[in-house]
């Protein structure tokens, strides 16, 4: 199983069939500070919640980001204590990576629609990625654009936008 953290931007934490496909369990508390406090008893409650054990845990999956660097840092932090502790290996992955795929994924884009991913940065800015499903390899992302910081206003203006679902 993988256990899989992101607090790039909610906290998030999935123990996951080690071909990522399905959630064993999942939690996710909308929440811009804490990420320390609550990271940890959020991890104990998904194992409790897929009855197991963290010694099943084969790897521990990361989002990297981009985010504010203190709630990451939190994420980071704990899934590198995680994996170091239960002898696995920890992988990281690119926040705005993961929310493209799951678009395609939940079929919110079809597979010949470009995807642009934001994600709130602050001060009126976003984080944003734009990809395409590759057909040669299904399931698999080609970046196309990014990941940038931008103010909402520029991606239009530059249409960086135009043709994408946006997620």
């Amino acid at each position: 199983m993988l256990l899989a953290l992101d607090t790039s931007a909610d906290i998030t934490v999935a123990l996951v069939t080690p071909d990522g496909t399905a959630a064993l369990a999942a939690r996710r508390v909308e929440e811009q500070r804490r990420h320390a406090e609550l990271l940890a008893p959020l991890v104990a409650d998904v194992l409790r919640e897929a009855g197991a054990d963290r010694r099943e845990v084969t790897a521990v999956v990361v989002g990297t980001g981009p985010a504010p660097f203190t709630g990451l840092r939190a994420g980071l932090v704990t899934a590198r204590t995680l994996a170091f502790a239960l002898g696995v290996p920890v992988h990281g992955v690119c926040s705005l990576d993961a929310l493209a795929a799951q678009a395609y994924r939940d079929r919110t884009a079809e597979p010949a629609q470009e995807v642009v991913v934001l994600t709130d940065a602050r001060r009126r800015e976003v984080y944003h990625a734009r990809y395409a499903a590759r057909a040669e390899a299904p399931g698999a992302l080609a970046l196309l654009d990014g990941p940038g910081v931008a103010r909402p206003a520029d991606l239009t203006s530059a249409g960086t936008l135009a043709g994408a679902v946006v997620v």
